[in-house]
């Protein structure tokens, strides 16, 4: 009697596992494939690994259980989907290797593990595995497997081989691969064609932002345009249309074309005025206008006139957290001249305010004539104002006939790199002095997550600033190439970065936006906020030229 209650109480709660394990596993799968099918693919991927995870506790305490076929494939396919396929392909195949299992199963298992696969490299043993699917009864599995071989196809080299795949795909599905395919093997007038094809159906499933991003580093902007005109066009919603506008935008000021950027980011914000993708847009027809701005007061006077307008994003933020830390800078005094001359490289590199970085350099030369960092400074200037670059260069030349640079403008004498090494070590002083009460202050105006409260001082210790690089050199980041420099005369070492949530701006719509938004904390009240002290004489003065 007491037997037969235990063994009642050991199905009980196997039955229990079932319940916990399968189903729930059952459940995940079932909200990740509405979401893929809705596409919503970050969505999916994590329900196909809460399918897998609840799987594998079936598989770990019941693995030769009578559900032990339900955890293979679930947990086969689900981290498959889940873009673990390294999990994943064990899974398939154990469970492919079972007799009488459903056939619509084993139909998505094997696309599953087809697609693992194709993404690992194993290109024939995929097909292998893919072809005998393009008869399944399930239309979408079908489908994708002729994607998938095609995708294999197309990396073997067998072009016309994917083209006979593609035609049993979705058309859509079909257009967006065989366009890919052929960015892929530079067959540029081909794809734009069935890209316009996609475009002028309102299309954007296929994640046109990557194909644009191709067409743009083969130095094809003008397909890109010809392409945005299309879905300008079509009936794609002008939210979507405002996101590839903003695209499209970043594109070209990576170009320094900030006028043509302009044009898109106003009819961004015009298709999307309301929504965060709009105050977005709006952030960087700010960044786009401070170009010719001379003064530190006009920089913040034109960030600060669109705050209420472009808040909440983390374009805003950027612009804001790049004003104070140039603020910083240049109201600290070191007698050297170096924190005024990074003051200049973030406003250029980060600010992108040419004519204000080219006042800030002229400033470090004129007010402290016997630092090191003069020189540099007027090769700075140049860098910014290329039409005034011989100017620049034979006041060097006269001015400070011994500096390094001028030996290797006059000479190329490569001898001095070693003297030039004294400018470089004294920025990267001045900035790690400074980081620390920037990254103080930015704690002030926008506190982090708890989660993440040593994030700032870590960043700040051991990071290296991107942005700071050859300042007045050919190449220099941020700033317009100067041909009339000469090729030998190297970059500043890059000072050490600023927190992490300084940064480029974050495309709308990526969920990659960082920290929280600056609050409304009036930048003029910095000194109030900040631990630091300005117009500090922490650096010692230079030697003499």
């Amino acid at each position: 009697m007491r037997r037969g209650a235990q063994l009642a109480l050991l199905l009980a709660c196997s039955g229990c596992a079932y319940f916990n394990g399968i189903y729930n596993a059952r459940q995940a799968e079932k909200r990740g494939d509405k979401a893929a099918r809705t596409g919503h693919g970050s969505e999916a991927q994590g329900y196909y690994g809460t399918a897998a995870l609840k799987a594998e506790t079936v598989l770990v305490r019941y693995g030769k259980g009578r559900w032990r076929s339900d955890a293979l494939y679930l947990a086969g396919r689900g981290w498959a989907l889940a873009g673990d396929c390294a999990k994943g392909v064990s899974r398939l195949e154990s469970y492919l290797t079972l007799d009488a299992q459903p056939r619509d199963r084993r139909d998505r298992a094997a696309l599953a593990l087809g697609g693992c696969l194709t993404q690992q490299g194993h290109y024939s043993s995929a097909r292998q595995v893919l072809v005998p699917l393009l008869g399944a009864r399930d239309h979408r599995v079908a489908s994708e497997a002729a994607l998938w071989a095609a995708r294999s196809a197309i990396a073997l080299g067998e072009t016309d081989t994917a083209l006979a795949y593609l035609r049993r795909a979705d058309a859509s599905a079909a257009e967006w691969e065989l366009a890919a395919a052929y960015l892929s093997q530079q067959r540029y007038a081909p794809a734009e064609s069935l890209l316009a094809r996609r475009a002028r159906s309102g299309d954007d499933a296929g994640n046109p932002a990557e194909l644009f991003g191709e067409f743009w580093r083969a130095g094809r902007s003008n397909s890109v345009e010809r392409l945005m005109g299309l879905y300008d066009a079509s009936r794609l919603s002008a939210l979507s249309r405002a996101r590839l506008h903003v695209l499209v935008g970043d594109l070209w000021v990576g170009e320094h074309a900030d006028s043509l950027a302009r044009g898109h980011y106003a009819l961004a914000q015009r298709l999307a005025r309301d929504s965060t993708i709009g105050r977005d847009a709006g952030a960087r027809l700010t960044l786009t206008s401070l170009g010719a701005l001379e003064s530190l007061v006009d920089v913040e006077n034109a960030i600060r006139a669109n705050r209420e307008r472009n808040s909440l994003t983390p374009a805003q933020q950027h612009l804001e957290d790049e004003l104070l830390l140039v603020k910083m800078l240049e109201d600290r005094t070191d007698f050297t001249g170096a924190a005024l001359f990074l003051a200049g490289e973030v406003a250029r590199d980060s600010l992108r305010a040419y004519a204000l970085a080219h006042t800030l350099f002229k400033r470090v030369a004129s007010s402290y004539p016997r630092g090191i960092i003069a020189p540099k400074a007027l090769l700075a200037a140049a860098a910014v104002r290329p039409e005034s670059a011989e100017t620049y260069q034979r006041r060097l030349i006269e001015v400070f006939p011994t500096s390094p640079y001028a030996a290797l403008l006059t000479r190329g004498d490569s001898a001095s790199l070693e003297r030039y090494a004294q400018a470089d070590n004294l920025l990267m002083q001045m900035w790690t002095v400074t980081t620390p009460c920037y990254a103080d202050s930015l704690r002030k105006l926008h506190p982090p997550p708890a989660n993440a409260q040593g994030a700032l001082a870590t960043a700040a210790s051991n990071g290296t600033r991107a942005q700071a690089g050859a300042s007045g050199t050919p190449g220099s980041p941020g700033a317009p190439t100067t041909p009339n420099l000469p090729p030998g005369i190297p970059g500043s070492a890059p000072p050490p970065a600023p927190p992490a949530q300084r940064g480029t701006f974050v495309t709308p719509g990526t969920g990659q936006a960082a920290g929280a938004q600056t609050s409304g904390a009036d930048l003029a009240l910095l000194p109030a906020l900040s631990r630091c002290t300005f117009n500090s004489t922490q650096s010692t003065p230079a030697r003499p030229q």
